[in-house]
């Protein structure tokens, strides 16, 4: 959207999707809440990542709400005809409905989980739709104070995203939007200083579109753009494999939990780079099992143990009645008067009997549950060597957070400018009539 003349619907499209994705990403990894259990669920998922990660709240809900809302909003302050508007919202109740409740369908979120992901969503929509002139604004005007406060408040944030229990990949996915949003900020800045820039009322930083460029090269400029993005993941990502662990063994930084630190480690040269996001899992699409029964997860067998725990400690809390209870409901007629007198009789003569029997089950309780420490250790370690996790290194915070503020700078500044130097630009028709989408 940024290269075909709607940049100011494309920046606040990107803050609400970055700043949900990063906000439950957070919030997921303070929680550390499981998913529902399977069994007795069947997931359905082609990821075979997506089970690691926690429950509460859904990104997907967070997410589906927040942008269907956004494209909802800018519906209604469109020119479009009424026929186009109803279709149109169809369209967006089908996509909310189909992405909330598959995720309750997949078996990977329980209700609580899509409400809170939608609460998380309205919020982002809200915060954006509020204030999204005076967030331009600051996104286009130029201010240091602004860049600066941007960059410095990202890495903050990403420092605060919380350790967790499991290896979780939710991190990764707060680092990379909130980096995106570090790239985005000063980079519409720049662009909208630049000669290439084009003012639309009270907007600036837009790219010049104008539909004289035709389909062909219209596409084209996607193409391009997206090779200059996926040459930059590529090439960036290997040179900080190169350059950052020599740094970070010398210095000896800190790693965060289930990060392989840089002292244990030798070099990265040779590290194997993706040719796409790890986010897009091409080989899962080819793969026809999606029904996934059983632990997924060490954060699954600690559930599953858990959950044998409690129902264990229930079991003991069904003490029976004393006799002094059963004399108290006799008196209140809660039980039957024909059974009171040798009822009554019955439960004193087995009351001590039943007590010594409890006290005898609380001490077997105790050894019980050091027997199910100890089988959830060994499944957990079974578990681990049957399933080996991917390995991820304390460098890859930093490199994430390079890599993918690059992105948001070159899909906003760079880009639309080369577009002018091979032949895919048209600012030289700023003059003339064009068509610009705020």
């Amino acid at each position: 959207m940024f290269w075909y003349g709607h940049s100011v619907f494309a920046r606040g499209f990107v803050n609400v999707a970055c700043l949900g994705v990063f906000i439950t990403s957070w919030v997921k990894d303070y929680l550390c809440l499981p998913r529902p259990l399977s069994p007795p669920l069947i997931r359905l998922s082609r990821s075979k990542r997506v089970h690691l990660e926690y429950g509460l709240p859904s990104t997907h809900t967070s997410n589906a709400v927040s942008i269907a809302l956004y494209l909802f909003s800018y519906l209604m302050i469109s020119d479009w005809s009424i026929s186009s508007k109803i279709l149109s919202i169809f369209g967006l109740a089908v996509y909310l409905f189909s992405v909330v409740f598959g995720r309750l369908y997949c078996g990977m979120h329980s209700s609580t989980d899509l409400v809170a992901g939608a609460l998380i969503g309205i919020f982002v929509w809200a915060l954006q739709w509020t204030f999204h002139e005076s967030i331009d604004h600051l996104m286009t005007h130029p201010s240091w104070t602004v860049v600066v406060g941007v960059v410095i408040g990202g890495i903050m944030l990403i420092q605060s995203i919380p350790e967790t229990m499991d290896s979780c990949p939710c991190v990764d996915d707060g680092v990379t939007t909130m980096a995106v949003l570090m790239g985005v900020f000063p980079a519409s800045q720049h662009f909208a200083q630049s000669k290439y820039s084009v003012t639309h009322g009270d907007h600036m930083g837009i790219v010049h579109y104008d539909p004289v460029l035709g389909l062909p090269r219209s596409i084209l400029r996607f193409v391009f753009g997206l090779a200059i993005v996926f040459t930059w993941r590529m090439a960036a990502k290997k040179l900080l494999y190169i350059v950052l662990p020599p740094l970070y063994k010398y210095f000896n930084f800190p790693s965060r939990t289930h990060f392989v630190p840089a002292k244990t480690y030798g070099s990265l040269r040779n590290q194997p780079i993706g040719r796409v996001p790890s986010v897009l899992d091409l080989q899962a699409l080819s793969d026809n099992s999606i029904e996934i029964v059983g632990p997924q997860s060490t954060m699954d067998i600690h559930e599953k143990f858990s959950q044998t725990r409690s129902s264990r400690r229930t079991s003991l809390m069904l003490v029976p009645e004393t006799g002094a209870e059963i004399e108290a409901k006799e008196h209140f007629g809660v039980r039957p008067g024909h059974v009171q007198a040798q009822r009554l009789k019955q439960e004193k003569e087995h009351l001590e009997k039943e007590q010594t029997d409890l006290q005898s089950l609380e001490d077997d309780d105790g050894a019980d549950e050091l027997q199910l420490d100890a089988s959830e250790r060994e499944a957990m370690e079974r578990f681990e060597e049957e399933h080996p996790g991917w390995a991820r290194f304390d460098v890859d915070i930093v490199i994430k957070t390079v890599v993918y503020a690059g992105i948001g700078w070159l899909a906003v500044d760079t880009i639309p400018v080369m577009f002018e130097y091979i032949g895919l630009g048209t600012s030289s028709l700023r003059y003339t009539p064009f068509f610009v989408c705020q």
